[in-house]
């Protein structure tokens, strides 16, 4: 019985054992995320290396480093009590808590950015260690700032308190010095001495950092005996009597009106840094290397967004207009100033072109998201029903050898709905449309001037068509659930050309011949120029798909305004020429093919991938395989995000399409030519305000003077760098 109650006994010391150490765990020291701006732009590395997410009251474990991105924080250390604000794109690592382990310090490591400390003073344990590249900073119960910017800036401010700061020499040995409440020192200055600083510079060096949202700096424990404090603050007056100007620590409190001016001044500059961007690098246009420097302010309002594009795209000379880019011959900075003294009509559509010129984009909303949306500037994705007429037309597919101002609109509402694209509206040729009623829909779009860059005779050749397209769609949800959703939709669609005069057997007017030629036989057999698509689109779980069954015949195919529509235009329109005019196997070939398309967003949108491509075939004995391999159609799209890469916020993306991908590999040509839009960036950050930027892209190379034998572009690939500034 005594064995038995022993053991009772034995199990009781346990279990009560093991319950104080895991209360004693639970109630130990930690540091817990008390705000951020937006905690999905926060990433936590793991003693391994590992990267997860964290959320507001999360505890950040020793070992761990927090990297910020566009993104605010701040810890508050329990029970100890000190706050640390963590400023956007900081890294800071977290090495050890004091009372854990045994350790009697708290000690960090600020790897870059800039952050504030508001170091509690207890009878306690109240030593702090913070570590940077260059530096080791050491405190107790005192108000400090710290910025890093590697190779650059390791400074420290002190608002309060005494800080003993210590830079390493080259020969291994370390130098010390006291840097007291007013001042500060940074092992990369002229002088390795404490200096004064003004309120002025300290809201200018730490924007954002004035001031807390969620914890009170007067609420950090400051109560160790005077006797301990007035031993503090003696070497402060050492440290201070190394400079000429010193400051006692009355004079470092500012007046109230001080406080709040420099608190605006601080979200002013705030405010800049999230609207301003800068970039200085090279950019080919037309085959030709220039050098650029670019400002480009964006305005973020809800689902209101706008961005500009203000640049100086030179020669050799920044500051020599005469030097600069001018598009198309125009003088983007004029602003029409050349013709107000003769004709003030040209002069102000001069202006509003070069006003125009400046605008990226203005958005409102996104298409099958939001009932209204609208998009005006260099877009990227047009696209207009599901995708038989145009599907990811671009006018900024060259992006910024040519520069257009389009736009995309749309309604949607429960039975009705439209949606509308224009590619310039400097100079619309391009334009149309959809109207939906219920689950039908009814779509047009015309381009009034695909040979615009031939000469009159040439155009007259083939008599200055104007290509026009419609098509008529069903749409039918089946389900819609928030792991799975379906749809169903069927298109036909037809394009024909409309000839402004008269050329050869061909007379002026719209081409009925070139959508239903009797000639060619009957009832479907008549039929040219026009495609089916079919099949399903929706989402299961986090993967977006699309399945579709094509059909069509002539030269229109799937798709035809997509995103190297612009490039081929002149292209195109002698292809509906020959149809008409010549007689050629190819003409009349019926094309069949499955496109399959994915996409899926992971890690909270930092790494997205779509992949598409579409499988063709025929059954005509008169399909040869060099016009069937020409049918086929790749895509590919990568983007990582920030914040993915552990320990280096580099990100970039690549997005390659092109249009007879099997027919260039199997005749050994270029993967990249006129049918392939290639972009692709790596951002790789030199600072917290700096990054280096590699760009690929696929640019076009204008044709000075386009014939039919020679389109009106072609393209070229190149690789430029560009630095990338921002606040």
């Amino acid at each position: 019985m005594v064995i038995k109650y022993n053991r009772y006994l034995l199990l009781f010391f346990i279990v009560l054992l093991y319950s104080i150490n895991f209360v004693w765990a639970q109630s130990g020291p930690k540091a817990l995320l008390m705000y951020a701006d937006d905690d999905s732009l926060i990433q936590i590395i793991t003693k391994t290396g590992v990267s997860r997410s964290v959320s507001i009251g999360d505890e950040i474990l020793p070992g761990e480093t927090i990297k910020t991105l566009a993104t605010n924080a701040e810890l508050k250390l329990d029970p100890n009590g000190s706050i640390i604000k963590i400023a956007r794109n900081t890294s800071f690592k977290i090495e050890g808590l004091a009372g854990s382990s045994g350790k009697d310090t708290n000690e960090f490591a600020l790897v870059s950015g800039k952050i504030r400390t508001v170091a509690a003073k207890t009878a306690g344990s109240n030593k702090y260690q913070i570590k940077t590249p260059s530096a080791v900073c050491g405190v107790r119960g005192t108000d400090f700032n710290m910025l890093v910017i590697e190779g650059a800036r390791d400074a420290v401010y002190v608002q309060r308190g005494l800080v003993e700061f210590a830079r390493t020499l080259a020969d291994g040995t370390v130098q010390p010095i006291l840097v007291g409440a007013g001042q500060f020192a940074d092992v990369f200055g002229p002088s390795f001495i404490p200096f004064t600083f003004t309120q002025e510079q300290l809201a200018q060096e730490f924007v954002d950092l004035d001031e807390f949202k969620t914890v009170d700096p007067l609420s950090v424990p400051q109560n160790e005996d005077s006797k301990s404090s007035n031993q503090e603050e003696k070497p402060a007056e050492d440290a201070k009597s190394t400079t000429n100007d010193a400051n006692t620590q009355s004079e470092q409190k500012s007046t109230a009106s001080g406080k709040k001016a420099s608190a605006q001044e601080s979200k002013m500059m705030a405010w800049l840094g999230d609207m301003l961007g800068f970039e200085i690098g090279s950019v080919v246009i037309d085959g030709n290397t220039y050098s650029k420097a670019v400002v480009q302010p964006t305005f973020n309002m809800g689902k209101f967004k706008i961005a500009l594009y203000l640049p100086i795209i030179y020669t050799n000379d920044l500051f020599n207009p005469d030097s600069w880019y001018q598009p198309n011959g125009n003088n983007e900075w004029s602003f029409g100033s050349e013709y107000w003294g003769t004709n003030y009509t040209k002069g102000a559509q001069d202006a509003l072109q070069d006003l125009a010129l400046k605008i990226r984009y203005i958005e409102y909303g996104q298409p099958m998201v939001d009932p209204v949306y609208l998009k005006i500037g260099n877009l990227s994705d047009m696209t207009i029903g599901h995708g038989v007429l145009m599907r990811n037309y671009a006018n900024n597919a060259d992006f910024p050898s040519i520069r257009k101002v389009g736009v995309n609109a749309g309604f949607e509402g429960k039975t009705f709905g439209f949606e509308g694209i224009v590619n310039d509206l400097g100079k619309p040729e391009i334009f149309g449309g959809r109207l939906k009623l219920s689950f039908i829909g009814i779509s047009a779009i015309a381009d009034i001037n695909p040979v615009g860059a031939l000469t009159d005779q040439e155009k007259e050749q083939i008599g200055d068509p104007m290509i026009i397209g419609s098509a008529f769609d069903i749409d039918i949800p089946i389900l819609k659930l928030s792991a799975f959703s379906l749809r169903a939709f069927a298109d036909v669609a037809a394009v024909a050309p409309y000839n402004r005069v008269d050329t050869g057997q061909l007379s002026s007017g719209f081409q009925y011949q070139a959508i239903y030629d009797d000639s060619y036989g009957n009832n479907f057999n008549a039929l040219r120029n026009y495609g089916v698509i079919s099949g399903f689109m929706g989402k299961f779980i986090f993967v977006d798909w699309r399945l579709e069954y094509r059909y069509y015949r002539g030269a229109y195919r799937p798709t035809f305004f997509d995103g190297t529509y612009d490039r081929n235009r002149v292209k195109y329109a002698k292809a509906f020429y020959d149809l008409l005019t010549t007689t050629n196997p190819s003409n009349d070939v019926t094309v069949h093919g499955i496109y399959g398309e994915a996409g899926f967003d992971l890690f909270r949108d930092k790494i997205q991938f779509t992949a598409g491509y579409m499988v063709p075939w025929s059954p005509d004995s008169s399909a040869s395989w060099s016009y069937i391999s020409q049918q086929d159609y790749i895509l590919a799209k990568l983007v990582l995000k920030k914040g993915l890469v552990p320990f280096y916020d580099i990100s970039g993306s690549l997005t390659y399409a092109h249009t007879g991908f099997a027919y260039a590999l199997s005749r050994d040509n270029a993967l990249v030519n006129e049918n392939t839009i290639l972009t692709g960036e790596v951002v790789i950050p030199i600072a917290s305000t700096v990054d280096f930027a590699i760009l690929l892209t696929n640019n076009a190379v204008y044709t000075v003077d386009p014939t039919l034998a020679d389109p009106e572009y072609t393209t070229s690939p190149s690789l430029t760098f560009e630095t990338r500034i921002h606040f």
